[in-house]
């Protein structure tokens, strides 16, 4: 979980230079994410996995 609250300071953190409207939308969607996570209904998997994931399957 301490990752989820360290990528959430990193999203406040940042100054955007993009329209607002989609600022927020990605802060939403990051925060729809981060609580995903905290409830337990995803699970998180490792960086490293998730590129094997992607390799697997681009290279079928």
């Amino acid at each position: 979980m301490s990752r989820a609250i360290l990528a959430e300071k990193l999203v406040e953190s940042l100054e955007f230079d993009t329209d607002p409207k989609i600022q927020a939308a990605w802060t939403t969607e990051a925060k729809k994410r981060r609580d995903e996570v905290r409830d337990g209904s995803v699970q998180p998997i490792l960086g490293e996995e998730a590129l094997a994931q992607v390799r697997r399957l681009l290279g079928q």
